[in-house]
Parts: C-alpha cells; structure tokens; sequence
C-alpha cells in the first residue's frame, strides 16, 4: 500500500549562459561560417526542484545540443555539493538545439584549439557551469508547497525524418508518411493562492529549424516555446526534448531565425491550451443564489477539496546494450588525420566555401565516426542508465541517447502512469538508438552517429517498461 505523502513543494530557477559573439558556431559539416555572427535568442539555464515526504530532485533544462557524459556527471557533483541535492537525483537535459557552440569544439569536426574564437570557449564553458549551479540553487531556495496536474496535449508541428529519395539514399528531410507522435506530455506547478510556479512541455522533434546557412546563436524552437509559455500561463517553463531521434518540425533545415520563432509559438500555444485547461486545485463548483440584475444570474459557489498526495520518487536501472562492429581504430584515426590536415591546410591557403564545405562535412563525419569507435573499443555491451522520476501519478523518463518515437510510444503505452513521458540527452550524449528495423535502411542516425547494434533497442525498450512499472508500484 503506498505510504500518505505531504503535500508536494516546488521552486524553478534560471540563469543566463549565452555566449560572445564570434565564439565558434561550427556544429553543422555544412555551415558557411566558422564563428557567430549575432545572438538570436539567449542560450540558458532552467531548474525545476520538486519535493515531497523527504525525497527532493532537479530537473535542469539547458539550451546547448548536448553534453559530454563525463561533464554531465562532473556537474551533478557540483550541484550536490552546492544544494545538497544528491546527484542521482539530479537530471541535466539539453534542448538538443543546433545553433549553440559544440561544447568540445576545439577538439572536434577538424577543428583545433589554435583557431579563431577558440580562446572565448573556456570561460564560456564555465560561465554555462556556473549558470547551472545558480539556476538549481534558485531553484532549492525558492521550494514552497504547490499542487500538480499533468497530461497530455497534441502538437502536429513534427514530422519523421527519415526520407528515402528517389534513388534510395536515406537522408534528413521532413517524411509525411513516416511514424511520428505529435503528443505533448504537460505538468503545471502552483503554490497555494493558484498562482503557476512552473510547467514543464515535453515535445520530442529535433529542433533544425536553423541549419548550416544559420550564422546566429540561438535556443533555437524551444526557447521561444518557453517564453511563450510562459507569457500564456505564468512561471517559469522548461522545456524537456522527447523521443526525437527521427523527428523533425514540418519546416525545417532554413537560415531564417523568423522561422524557428513561428515553430516554438505554435508548440506553445498548443501546449498553453491545455496547461491552462488544467486545474492542480481539486474543487467542486455548486449553484448557491440567484443576484438580481439584466438578466437574473446563478451564482455558483467554489468548495476547495483535499489536496491529492503527489509522490516524489526517483528510480534508475542500468542497460546493457550490445554494440555493433567498426573499423579499425588505427584507420579510423588516419582518416579523420587526413581530413584535418586537409581542412587546416585550405583555411591557411584562403580557398573558397565551395571548397571548404566539402572538407567541412567530410572531417566532421570522420570525427564523429572516430569518436563512437573509441566509444565502444574493446567491449561488447554499453552500460547506460535509464532515469525514471515519479511527480504523482506522472513519470519522466530519460537517458543520455537519441531515443526514436517508435520507442517512446511503445514505453508510453505499457505504462501504467496516468502521464508518461519519454526523452532522451539528458545526463550525456551517446549518441541514437536506432529500431532493429532501421539498420537495413541506413542513414545518418544508424551509420555514423551510433555505436549500439540493432538489437540494443529491444533491450533498452524492455529495461525501461520494467522500471517504470515497478516504480509505479513502489
């Protein structure tokens, strides 16, 4: 029998993290420049602190493409050190949003740390450290008894995006008859006068909007979700990205910063819809007197009832998850050598963006090849942990992957929460998780920017409905 809880406490926090201009902007093979030209909307910090009965976790939301798994466990230390929070309470998401610096960038797609705007990256890094900690403090320091209400809302904004072109090339581009899940997994915090602490908006579709002709920094689609949320409902929003390994909003892959604003305020708008359709105070509404006036007018009156218990609990299992064969490490390093030195040795001779374009895309595909080759060497599983957090009868799950739809919705419909939502990139990067079906179609998200075999999907499907199952009856 589940043990009566107190009433549930929530604060929310956030902090600026944007970067200079001219800090290096080079995450897509195909950009046009190498460094930032402008700031399109400010990259930042957000932390969510729910407690209740002696149980207390943060939840941070961070507008960076994501974080390497070490520097994610290194921050959740600092934040335990800092709020008392313990780290396996604590879960770092980012947005996934393209148009935020590569948090290694001296050190990836060809790059090297002696080029221009390189020197900016490392006080960068720690002002982001420094705004993760202040958002979670704000968060802890801001605690107060609040009421929840989750469920569900619907955006069409997304789209799958593995599309096949005529001569059978599987590419990224919006596919209208491929699977994808359009639901928006809600939660709405209040304090105790009705006014709303924070929401929290789960969307699962990459945010691309802005692409390689991009030369702005910007939180890109969900940072303009959240401040249209937030202008909607009130409090502080975060936004947790979903199952987006092959989704993409309708439009996508442009230059135009409009673009990405129009995408977010759809989301929340259809997000606003029914946050502010829910009501976290449970009460009932009866007729009481007639007042006297044009027309004679029913006055009902409002009786507030018992507060439902909402239940904070944090589970986690771990995954072992096979991985697939690549080539040898000593080849795949030559390569991704040769592409560099090719790289370095055309930016020092002046040649053209035609020229460098090509050279952009192939040094980053032979980087990230590289990178998921080590990832694996010398073993035959991966272990990775797959997070689960239980707000009432609502649970979040996540873990450090790109998570496919097919693979949220099949954990959402085994769920027995009443809300289940399912993202990914949160507490590290490790790269897609690719359906067993996937393999034999190829593309980006099987062949370079993944390290797990088709069968390790199955495995991280079954793990986390086990979990989730059994933390619904803990």
């Amino acid at each position: 029998m589940m043990k009566e809880t107190t009433l549930l406490k929530c604060g929310a926090g956030r902090a600026d993290m944007t970067p200079p201009v001219g800090i290096p902007h080079i995450l897509w093979g195909a950009r046009t420049v190498d460094l930032a030209e402008s700031i399109h909307l400010p990259l930042r910090a957000t932390a969510l602190c729910l407690e209740n009965d002696g149980t207390r976790l943060l939840v941070c939301d961070l507008d960076l493409t994501g974080l390497p798994t070490n520097v994610c466990d290194e921050m959740r230390a600092e934040i335990e050190r800092e709020t008392g929070v313990p780290a396996d309470h604590v879960s770092i998401g980012a947005t996934h949003t393209h148009s935020a610096p590569v948090w290694n960038a001296e050190t990836t797609n060809g790059l090297s740390p002696d080029m221009p705007g390189m020197n900016l990256m490392p006080a960068w890094r720690e002002k982001c450290r420094q705004a993760v900690l202040s958002a979670c403090r704000m968060a802890v320091e801001s605690l107060q008894p609040a009421r929840i209400a989750s469920g569900y809302g619907a955006s069409e904004v997304t789209l799958n995006r593995r599309f096949s072109t005529p001569e059978g090339r599987m590419v990224v581009s919006p596919h209208q008859g491929g699977l994808r899940d359009t639901t928006i997994a809600l939660l709405r915090f209040d304090d105790l006068d009705g006014n709303t602490i924070a929401s929290v908006v789960g969307y699962g579709t990459h945010p691309i909007v802005l692409a390689h002709q991009n030369t702005a920094i910007s939180a890109e689609f969900p940072g303009a979700l959240k401040e249209g949320v937030e202008k909607l409902v009130g409090g502080i929003c975060l936004f947790l990205q979903g199952s987006a390994g092959d989704q993409i909003p309708f439009e996508a892959l442009s230059g135009d910063v409009r673009l990405a604003e129009r995408i977010g305020n759809r989301i929340a708008a259809d997000a606003a819809a029914t946050l502010t359709a829910m009501s976290p105070m449970n009460y009932r509404m009866d007729y009481s007197h007639v007042v006297e006036s044009g027309a004679p007018l029913g006055v009902q009156k409002k009786t507030v009832l018992a507060d439902t218990p909402a239940t904070v609990r944090v589970a986690e299992a771990v995954a072992e998850l096979p991985v697939k064969p690549f080539e040898a490490i000593d080849v795949l390093e030559e390569r991704a050598a040769a592409t560099r030195a090719e790289l370095h040795a055309l930016k020092n001779d002046g040649a053209d963006h035609e020229t460098l374009a090509d050279v952009h895309f192939r040094a980053r595909r032979a980087d990230i090849m590289l990178v998921m080759a080590r990832r694996v060497q010398g073993v035959s599983t991966v272990p990775i942990p797959i997070r689960a957090l239980r707000v009432g009868d609502a649970v979040l799950v996540s873990a450090p992957m790109e998570i496919f739809s097919a693979t949220g919705l099949a954990i959402r419909e085994a769920s027995p929460f009443a809300m289940t939502f399912v993202g990914g990139y949160t507490n590290g990067t490790e790269g897609y998780l690719p359906p067993a079906e996937c393999y034999a179609e190829g593309g980006y998200e099987v062949e370079l920017a993944c390290y797990v075999s088709k069968d390790a999907e199955a495995v991280f499907r079954q793990s986390a409905i086990e979990l989730v199952k059994s933390l619904h009856t803990a």
